[in-house]
């Protein structure tokens, strides 16, 4: 976790600032987090019911949710009902991490002379900022002008590329990251709440598996509630954006300018072209491929290949092409 827990708060207080009911607010909750991650005595919350799966096996101790998905929750969770759930998280999510909505940068870096003293088979390049507390292993390259923030992790053998910023992140070894990157920025959530915008606090990360290749001036956003994730042996071209709680499987492949929106789940071996763009909350299967400039609105399942806006099978795209 990279940002400091204020918690742990109790339910009373919590419920001071939400419009909240259905339990008896005597509780205590130590942390927030999405379905997934929860664990006890932590508060989550359902705002889709495409996640109800998710809900059946939290192992949270509270969600906030609709009454009437009230039927879908473990026994080892009770149900905290509102109308808005989304809404009343996102209070309680900065109430509990309000530095998570802001990019803030370090307070302190090491000087030339120390770094090259605490990461010395590591090679670095003019002007390289690095915060105290990060991890840097054997024979890794950091370029010019190169910042990496408080707490990340960078593995082996991983090359860093000049101008690029390092935040929220881990990367394993034998990783590339290229010329001009962002990794570990805040995403992009807003919600209005009493007629005001307001920032969704994005307390998860970015991790990068091993041996993967970032391309150039690519921007990985980090998680919301949860991580954003590019596993083992992916690539990515140049101008790709890759947004909250995103996840790439293994060995898949990303051409230029592609955007994918939050927290839809790409497979393994999947192949997408330049200029495509994917919906939010959608599964991507394993094996897909998508032509260049397509528009992803729904999920796709295994082994197929689609292409066009709204993208469909290549064949029914070519068969649409020639009348």
């Amino acid at each position: 976790m990279f940002f400091k827990n204020k918690g742990p708060f109790k339910l009373n207080i919590i419920k001071k600032n939400c419009n909240i009911q259905g339990i008896d607010f005597d509780g205590v909750i130590n942390s927030i987090k999405g379905l997934k991650e929860a664990r006890k005595d932590d508060l989550t919350f359902l705002e889709n019911s495409k996640y109800i799966p998710d809900l059946k096996i939290t192992k949270a101790k509270y969600c906030i949710l609709k009454e009437k998905y009230s039927e879908y929750l473990p026994t080892n969770c009770k149900g905290i009902f509102s109308n808005k759930p989304l809404i009343e998280f996102i209070k309680i999510a900065t109430l509990f991490y309000p530095d998570a909505r802001f990019d803030n940068f370090s307070k302190s870096y090491l000087s030339e002379k120390n770094m090259k003293k605490k990461y010395k088979t590591v090679s670095f390049g003019k002007n390289v900022l690095i915060a105290k507390n990060v991890k840097i292993g054997k024979k890794s390259q950091i370029g010019s002008n190169v910042i990496i923030e408080d707490s990340c992790a960078i593995g082996s053998n991983v090359i860093i590329n000049s101008n690029s910023i390092i935040k929220n992140t881990k990367i394993e070894d034998n990783t590339i990251i290229n010329f001009g990157c962002i990794l570990g920025k805040i995403g992009f959530g807003y919600k209005f709440i009493d007629k005001k915008i307001s920032i969704i606090p994005h307390i998860g990360s970015v991790f990068i598996g091993k041996n993967c290749n970032i391309g150039a001036y690519c921007v990985i956003d980090r998680g919301s509630f949860s991580n954003t994730i590019i596993k083992d042996n992916s690539s990515l071209d140049n101008f790709v954006h890759i947004a909250h709680n995103v996840e790439i499987g293994n060995n898949s492949f990303i051409a230029g300018q592609v955007g994918i929106a939050g927290s839809t789940l790409i497979g393994n071996n999947v192949m997408i072209g330049g200029q495509a763009g994917i919906s939010g909350h959608l599964n991507i299967g394993n094996n897909v491929k998508i032509g260049g400039k397509s528009g992803v609105i729904k999920d796709i399942e295994d082994n197929q290949s689609v292409m066009g806006y709204p993208a469909v099978s290549i064949k029914s795209f070519i068969k649409n092409a020639k009348k």
